[in-house]
């Protein structure tokens, strides 16, 4: 479900409900690029949980989010740290855990007047 902000900290961040969209597109092309993780970091000694969208090749410039990314590590690009969006995609577009999503499953999640912003993010 569309918000402008996720986060305490606004770490996912739109300026309108078709830049959410074209988001949720990218995220779901299935090419690598991305993969979505719950990480049970408050078992080694964290504070919390964390949801994390991992980014495995840089954000295309085209891509009209605004994210707070943190550091990754050799194999990660970047990575945005966000249950409340993580939360959002699994309860409203049917996200998975992992890098694999069923396009079809979170299409079915989006409005009629955004499917093209939608079908524009899998194309970045």
């Amino acid at each position: 479900m569309y918000k402008a902000t996720f986060g305490t900290k606004q770490q996912v961040a739109f300026n309108s409900e078709g830049e959410y969209y074209e988001f949720l597109g990218y995220l779901s092309k299935n090419d690598g690029s991305t993969r979505i993780v719950w990480e049970e970091n408050n078992e080694q000694g964290a504070w919390a949980e964390e949801g994390r969208i991992l980014f495995y090749t840089p954000q295309p410039n085209q891509l009209r989010v605004q994210l707070l990314h943190t550091a990754g590590n050799p194999s990660i690009e970047s990575r945005v740290n966000c249950n409340e969006f993580v939360e959002n995609i699994r309860a409203h577009h049917n996200f998975v855990l992992g890098g694999n999503q069923n396009l079809a499953s979170i299409r079915a999640t989006v409005p009629q007047q955004f499917l093209t912003d939608f079908d524009n993010g899998r194309l970045l």
